[in-house]
C-alpha cells in the first residue's frame, strides 16, 4: 500500500479525529479501481516498492505530493468507502449509522456527497494525468497517456470511464490547461 493512516488523514476530506481504521479497508479497492488503471502496474509497483523500503526518489515523492497522487488515492478511498460508512451490514440487515448524539443523512444527501466526491476524484485524476504527461522522462514506467497530446505517442492505454456515468468533464488533452 502506498498510503497509510497518517497520510490518509493528511490528504483526505475526513476530519482529523475520524477512526481511520474504518476507512483503511477501502484503500486496496480504491487502488485497484482508480490508481492502477490510471498509472499502470509498472509505475504502481515501482512506487509501492519505494514506499515499502522507505527509499523514495525525488521524482516519485514529487508525483505523490505535487502530482497529487496521494490526494487522489485519499479521495478515491473515501468515495469507495462512503456507502459502507453511511450504512452497515449486520445480522439484522442493512442499517444506518447512528449514535445517541447524531442522526444519519438520508439517501438523497448521501447521493449528493457521493456525486461531489466523484467530481473531486475525477478532477484529481486529471491533475495526476497532466503531471505525469508533462514529465515523461521522470516516469518511463507509466503505462499511461490517453489525453491524445503529442507527448503520448502510441502509448494510449488508460481505461476511460463510461462518459454517461461520469459527472466531471475531463480536459481533452493534458495541455488544455496551459
Amino acid at each position: 500500500m502506498i498510503i497509510n493512516k497518517k497520510l490518509l488523514a493528511q490528504f483526505s476530506p475526513l476530519p482529523i479525529n475520524y477512526n481511520y481504521e474504518e476507512i483503511m479497508n477501502y484503500v486496496p479497492i480504491a487502488t485497484e479501481v482508480w490508481i492502477r488503471p490510471l498509472i499502470g502496474d509498472d509505475l504502481y509497483y515501482e512506487i509501492e516498492e519505494q514506499v515499502e523500503k522507505n527509499d523514495i526518489t525525488d521524482e516519485i515523492n514529487a508525483l505523490l505530493t505535487d502530482g497529487k497522487l496521494l490526494q487522489y488515492l485519499a479521495y478515491a478511498t473515501c468515495l469507495e468507502g462512503l456507502p459502507f460508512i453511511a450504512y452497515h451490514f449486520s445480522e439484522a440487515g442493512v442499517t444506518k449509522a447512528k449514535t445517541d448524539y447524531s442522526e444519519s443523512i438520508d439517501g438523497k444527501n448521501l447521493s449528493y456527497i457521493e456525486n461531489h466526491l466523484r467530481r473531486q476524484v475525477e478532477f484529481l485524476k486529471d491533475s495526476v494525468k497532466r503531471y505525469i504527461c508533462e514529465r515523461p522522462e521522470y516516469y518511463p514506467n507509466a503505462d499511461f497517456c490517453a489525453c491524445g497530446c503529442s507527448c503520448c505517442g502510441d502509448n494510449a492505454k488508460l481505461n476511460q470511464p463510461n462518459p454517461w456515468k461520469q459527472l466531471y468533464k475531463p480536459y481533452r488533452r493534458c495541455t488544455d490547461l496551459k
